[in-house]
């Protein structure tokens, strides 16, 4: 259930519809003469050929900056350098206004253009309307290169300290990736196809995407994705240069960061919508599209940690590049799961032409920073042996190997039924595989969140053992509280003492700076607003943990009057209504909880083929959700329902956002520090 019902921003719509849809432009690039001729007397025209020749636009100056900077890069030509990087924000300057355009269409209910008639109507709220931009394929497209596009021209003026060669090779980079999107825009996928008739409305968002949801997943998700293009291309072009100092950490650390919260915020969010508005009682379903979000996040979850031992000790060095570079190519494979639809996921797009251009762009990525980083593999490691095993080194490294273990299960388990597929039979992993495979992983990161914030930098001593002495109570005191409680399921005993653990080890650092040296939690912002995010990231496993393994349910079909108990709570079942709306009919059943009174629904849209939608009715108190699904009616006037009660779900939301105050109170205003090597001015060059 859980997988079939977590919906995202990109899930289908009345596809057979849309295909019917007669469009003028073939390849995407100008509307065709006759309907110019039809439409002579309106703007619709210039619309169309603006937005498509500003895509082209953007592709020539974007394929114009590439060419130019790596050549300028590699002779030393700064004139040529600032050229090409202007010739870059050229380019940006053309995505936004491809975006402006299709914004004014969309709110000026343009339907002329088959985008606006595929993704909103006039029934539509404009809120929604607005959201249009990123609701389908071409226009979360060109969502993302506006992104990429924005976040790649500040990269780059703030790029300036890290000198001309590694800024133009950086410029190149960035802008082949956009000139790659705006390709694709421009010829496989425009949104500025004209339809050879204006039809009086449009067909509107598929209903699941009609929620206050779509205001806030999809952008934020999306901008996630598109930020981390942003240190691969600082990453690789360090490695052009043969430079592997911690400068390039230093200047794209924020960037990564940043991509880092999209991402948190994208998930959790995510998570957030298909609980409220999907109604199978979950947040969570190994979807392959919520697992290939997942898995940039993990990565660059290592590398944020990872980065820290670079610029402290000087080691590490080739995991950072890895990691960047594996982040990148897993935003970019995700890209071509969720835009090719080869792996069955209801997040997907249907298949399309887009799905080959996304392959072929995945493999020569792949070729291009698999050749850069075996290219100076020998010499990355140079200077640096081995970590301590029992240090904060060590900590970081072994939980490099713990991060990269779960992208692996989580990878083959997504690429699982693509392969399988090509051999004849097509197999399909669901959670069990996931939860037996990753969870003894992610038990050891917990393990280590609670040890490592108390190891020395090089080599541990006794006063480490005395430091770990509060978590280590802490977890006996949870394991003998939760098997008093009843509680016996393994995972759940093994992952909430180790999350509290983790806490305690937080409090006490916390406690310790506080007692010793209060201003130091100000002055080191970095290091604290860390720690407020680990403790977030305890919340958040501590209610996936309580609502995951102490859910409970209950299918029930009651007369009005009737009551069930489900977990102590008590619902009643009072009365039943029908209205009919403009475009759908929905029941409404009463459900008496209390002094509240809870209204389950379920939607049915007449106009796209009798598609039901349900609205689930929520509320929520100290320890627990009740979460009631209208399951149907009968014709003797009893409604069936399922009943959920989900503890501590809450924690999920509260806890996602402690992470996001500690990324935030941590970072922003901080001034990035000088690299210590970078102080002593101890270049690490590798050879050219």
């Amino acid at each position: 259930m859980g997988a079939e019902a977590s919906v995202d921003f990109c899930a289908r719509s009345v596809g057979h519809l849309r295909d019917a849809l007669p469009r003028v432009l073939g390849v995407s690039l100008a509307p065709a003469a006759d309907a110019a001729n039809m439409r002579r007397t309106s703007g619709v025209v210039i619309l169309g050929y603006l937005g498509a020749g500003a895509l082209l636009a953007g592709v020539v100056m974007g394929g114009f900056s590439a060419l130019l900077s790596f050549w300028a890069g590699w002779r030393e030509r700064d004139v040529f350098i600032q050229v090409g990087r202007r010739a870059f924000y050229a380019a940006v300057v053309m995505t936004v206004l491809a975006a402006l355009l299709l914004e004014v269409a969309l709110l000026t209910h343009d339907f002329a253009l088959a985008y606006v008639v595929e993704h909103t109507d006039l029934a539509t709220p404009t809120a929604l309307v607005a959201a249009g931009f990123y609701g389908g394929q071409e226009g979360s497209l060109l969502y993302w290169t506006l992104i990429l596009g924005v976040l790649g021209a500040a990269s780059l003026v703030a790029s300036a300290r890290l000198g001309a060669r590694i800024s133009a090779y950086a410029t190149g980079i960035l802008a082949a990736i956009l000139s790659f999107f705006l390709f694709v825009l421009a010829v496989v996928a425009s949104p500025f196809d004209l339809l050879s008739v204006t039809p009086p409305d449009g067909l509107g968002l598929n209903p699941v995407l009609r929620d206050g949801g779509m205001l806030i997943h999809p952008p934020v998700v999306l901008a996630g994705f598109a930020s981390f293009a942003i240190p691969f291309s600082f990453a690789c072009a360090a490695l052009l240069t043969g430079r592997a100092d911690a400068a390039w950490i230093a200047h794209t650390r924020r960037f990564a960061l940043l991509a880092w919260s999209l991402q948190t915020a994208g998930l959790l969010l995510g998570m957030w919508w298909a609980y409220h508005v999907l109604g199978w009682g979950g947040y969570w379903g190994w979807d392959p599209v919520e697992n290939v979000a997942l898995m940039p996040w993990l990565a660059t979850t290592a590398y944020l940690h990872s980065s820290q031992v670079q610029e402290r000790r000087g080691r590490l060095r080739s995991w950072n590049f890895g990691l960047v570079i594996l982040a990148f190519l897993l935003v970019v494979f995700g890209t071509f799961i969720v835009r090719s639809g080869v792996v069955p996921s209801v997040h997907t797009f249907a298949i399309s032409a887009i799905g080959p251009w996304f392959f072929a762009f995945l493999f020569v990525c792949v070729v291009f920073s698999g050749t850069l980083l075996a290219f100076r593999a020998a010499t990355l490691g140079a200077g640096s042996g081995p970590a301590p095993a029992v240090s904060r080194e060590g900590a970081f490294l072994l939980q490099n190997l713990l991060l990269i273990g779960v992208i692996a299960v989580v990878l083959w388990g997504t690429v699982l039924p693509l392969v399988s597929g090509m051999f004849g039979t097509e197999r399909v992993v669901g959670a069990p595989y996931f939860e037996r495979a990753a969870g003894p992983l992610f038990a050891t990161i917990l393990a280590l969140m609670a040890i490592g914030p108390v190891l020395p930098w090089r080599h541990a001593g006794r006063p480490v053992l005395r430091a770990l002495r509060w978590p280590a109570a802490t977890s006996l005191i949870v394991v003998t509280g939760l098997l008093v409680a009843g509680v016996r399921s393994v995972p759940a005993l093994v992952g909430v003492p180790l999350a509290v653990a983790a806490g305690a080890t937080v409090a006490s650092e916390y406690g310790r700076a506080a007692l010793k040296r209060p201003k130091s939690i100000l002055r080191r912002r970095r290091k604290y607003g860390a720690y407020l995010a680990h403790l977030g990231l305890v919340v958040v496993v501590v209610g996936i943990a309580a609502s995951h393994f102490g859910q409970q349910e209950k299918d029930v079909t009651l007369q009005p009057g009737e009551q069930v108990t489900v977990a102590g709570y008590t619902l009643t079942y009072t009365s039943a209504q029908q209205r009919q709306l403009t475009d759908h009919n929905e029941f409404i059943a009463g459900m008496r909880f209390g002094d509240q009174t809870l209204e389950p629904s379920r939607a049915t849209y007449a106009g796209l083929g009798g598609q039901a939608l349900t609205h689930v009715a929520i509320t929520t108190t100290p320890v627990a959700d009740v979460y009631v699904v209208l399951a149907g009616t009968n014709e003797d006037g009893s409604a069936s329902f399922r009943v959920f009660v989900n503890p501590l779900v809450t924690w999920i939301w509260a806890g996602g956002a402690v992470i996001l105050l500690g990324v935030v109170l941590g970072n922003v205003g901080e001034r990035s520090p000088i690299p210590e090597l970078a102080r002593r001015r101890i270049p690490i060059t590798l050879p050219a």
